[in-house]
């Protein structure tokens, strides 16, 4: 069953308990489901799974693979022009044919898990998209996507997590935010150059394509990106809005983030072995550790690597022996053939790790993790005393081989550097006042080959309006930051505040000198998407475009901001209530997206109670195949809310959905299909109990509304 809470909504006045679950990790649902007798799925538990438990399970997982099939696969390059999509061309109709290979092949060597590229850097899907390319594409609105290639019915990704799941392993996905085929960075500099991101105008795209994977194929563990951290940086498409969208749609996934090989606004660490980026000996922060098993060090097939020769399962076992006790998962890269194969070598070798290495269970589990901002506000902009301010909020993490030391002469720092004399100081600007804010966190110089300038005394103080400040903490840091073997960040911890800007002033740092060196200063909570307060909120109630308390993306209140994204509750987009918002993703309770008695969203996602995508009660069915309706139905619903029919818990026109109970539950409701597509609970004896709720509480909310 998939952990996310859309799914898991599928009764109890849906839309008001899913973002309880979501955003307060309250269970009302429970409380029906208790009373009616019922256990509720593992899913709805889950929920509240610690960060700290779900990274100990990643870390005791220890061994995964990592796939990397895509347009690269049948055509040599990295993030090159587009080529004609009929290249893609597997052999097979069913893909089934060689995931299945794929994750038998995984679990003979002791895998636990995969990693799948659904997108590389060239921004080719291989799952069926129907997210429209921004207006910067160099190919306009000309969709990328295995619909347009030689095998247009198939979708690589459900394949995958059918097969991985059908032998016991974690189906985790892997993600391109840099895109430039699809206009999100630039093609200039023979690829290398990331260019200017305007997330207003790639925004929807690449979270369409994010809410498309994290909602159809079931739990996901691990959601991985790439051309990130290290090119289009985490300020130009703001982590903030990645973090809460992924934490929306599934609560309990681990995010990972390529390759700076520090803990740097990202949940497990990972560690480029081909740049010669490795866990040091000591580590104790849960991790993974990525290689090629072709020794030519090709992520993708190609016709050489045969030749160049392949790690052995003793080799592989030597990994193994250096990853497993500092606490980092090994994923080996196994790439396929165009065939959507494995080469029968890599298949030999992978049944033989199985005798060269065994896991050591005596080894202690994970220790306690550092604590680590966990809800991220990205700064809309900074201002320093000395020194541009934008080195420290670009959101760039790079190795020291990374791509980015092309870019910038600070070898991928893009350091901010003050002048003159102490104290100096960088203010953050969070956007909109914020709750819940109770650490900065500062990533230190990497690669300049010493410490000094580093900060070593400091203070942090906050404020509304930016220019009264108080101070909520001060301190000192060593001059290196090195815990653990590891580096990481700095960071200060201290009461949770509500404030638009953020400042932290160095008082002193290390070599003597008066120049204070910062790769990266950031804000936020240390709380994972707490509670939002009445102010506009923390978390998902504050965490869209320019929100506000009257309306917006993630706006507390309000009547009803258009095209939102994760709206919270009471929320304006859409709204609780009022005239509704338009084109929303993810609505929250009672959202009008499709509205729940207010005039209605349209084209909703992810639609919440009585919501009208697919309606409970009005409108013409879906007959898209996804999201059949239930009660009469919307038209083209995903992922509808109480009594809707996907297929319907007591619909009369539920369908075949696009995963059926190999992947996610099905449906139980009277003439609901089956082959349900990660549906809620219809169970007969519930809906009762609901039915008759509803007189109970549609006059409290109605007062509610008008409070």
């Amino acid at each position: 069953m998939n952990s996310s809470t859309r799914h898991d909504s599928g009764a109890a006045r849906g839309a008001r308990v899913k973002r309880d679950a979501i955003v307060r990790g309250h269970t009302l649902f429970g409380m029906f489901a208790v009373a009616a007798g019922l256990t509720l799925p593992s899913a709805a538990a889950a929920q509240t799974m610690a960060m700290q438990d779900r990274l100990s399970r990643f870390a005791d997982q220890r061994f995964g693979m990592f796939i990397h099939y895509n347009m690269n696969t049948y055509v040599s390059g990295w993030a090159e022009n587009r080529v004609d999509p009929k290249t893609f061309a597997p052999p097979n109709g069913d893909c089934h044919t060689f995931t299945d290979q794929w994750a038998k092949a995984a679990k003979s060597a002791g895998m636990k898990f995969g990693i799948l590229t659904t997108k590389h850097h060239d921004g080719f899907s291989i799952w069926p998209s129907k997210a429209a390319p921004p207006s910067t594409s160099p190919y306009g609105k000309t969709p990328y996507t295995i619909a347009q290639s030689s095998v247009p019915t198939m979708d690589v990704v459900k394949c995958y997590t059918d097969s991985f799941r059908a032998q016991g392993l974690d189906p985790n996905l892997y993600f391109s935010i840099w895109d430039p085929n699809s206009g999100v960075g630039s093609q200039a500099g023979h690829n290398t150059d990331p260019g200017p991101v305007d997330w207003n105008v790639v925004g929807e795209y690449i979270t369409t394509q994010i809410t498309e994977l994290l909602t159809n194929y079931g739990e996901i563990p691990m959601f991985v990106f790439d051309g990130y951290e290290w090119l289009t940086g985490h300020q130009q498409v703001p982590f903030e809005k990645i973090r809460a969208l992924v934490h929306q749609l599934q609560p309990n996934t681990i995010v990972m983030d390529h390759n700076g090989g520090v803990p740097w606004e990202v949940d497990t660490v990972y560690f480029e072995e081909p740049l010669g980026v490795t866990v040091p000996t000591g580590n104790t922060v849960a991790g993974a550790q990525g290689q090629t098993i072709a020794k030519n060090q090709d992520w993708f097939w190609d016709s050489g690597q045969t030749g160049a020769g392949y790690l052995s399962a003793t080799d592989i076992a030597n990994e193994l022996a250096h990853t497993e006790p500092n606490y980092t998962s090994f994923v080996l890269d196994c790439p396929p053939n165009p065939q959507g194969l494995l080469d029968n070598q890599v298949v030999t070798i992978l049944g033989q790790v199985a005798s060269a290495w065994t896991p050591n269970v005596s080894r202690p589990s994970l220790p306690a993790q550092p604590a680590r901002i966990l809800t991220p506000y990205t700064a809309v902009g900074a201002t320093a005393t000395s020194g541009s301010a934008a080195l420290a909020v670009d959101g760039y993490n790079d190795s020291a081989a990374g791509v980015n030391n092309t870019l910038h002469s600070s070898k991928g720092e893009s350091l901010w550097t003050s002048t003159g004399p102490l104290p100096q100081s960088i203010t953050l600007d969070l956007g909109a006042p914020r709750s819940g804010i109770d650490m900065v966190e500062v990533l230190p110089q990497r690669h300049t080959g010493t410490t000094n300038g580093n900060i070593t005394s400091y203070r942090v103080l906050v404020s509304t309006d930016g220019t009264s400040f108080t101070e909520v903490t001060r301190g000192t840091w060593p001059a290196s930051s090195i815990t653990n073997a590891l580096l990481a960040p700095e960071s200060a911890r201290f009461a949770a505040q509500t404030a638009r800007y953020v400042r932290l002033e160095a008082d002193a740092v290390a070599g003597g000198g008066t120049a204070v060196i910062a790769g990266e200063v950031a804000a936020g909570s240390i709380e994972e998407y707490p509670s939002p307060g009445t102010d506009g909120g923390t978390a998902l109630a504050d965490a869209g475009d320019s929100a506000s308390e009257s309306g917006g993306t993630l706006a507390d209140g309000g009547d009803g901001g258009a095209d939102g994204s994760l709206a919270g509750e009471n929320a304006g987009r859409p709204s609780d209530g009022g005239d509704g918002g338009t084109d929303g993703d993810l609505a929250g309770v009672d959202a009008g997206r499709p509205s729940d008695g207010g005039d209605g969203g349209a084209d909703g996602s992810l639609a919440g109670e009585d919501a009208d995508r697919p309606s409970d009660g009005g409108g013409t069915a879906a007959s898209d195949g996804s999201n059949p309706s239930g009660g009469g139905g919307g038209a083209d619903g995903s992922l509808a809310g109480v009594e809707a029919g996907r297929p319907g818990d007591g619909g009369s026109s539920a369908g075949n959905g696009g995963l059926d109970s190999s992947g996610c539950a099905c449906s139980l409701g009277a003439r609901g299909g089956p082959s349900g597509s990660v549906l809620g609970w219809g169970l007969a004896a519930l809906l009762v109990g609901i039915g008759r709720l509803r007189g109970t509480l549609r006059p409290w909310r109605q007062k509610r509304l008008r409070a």
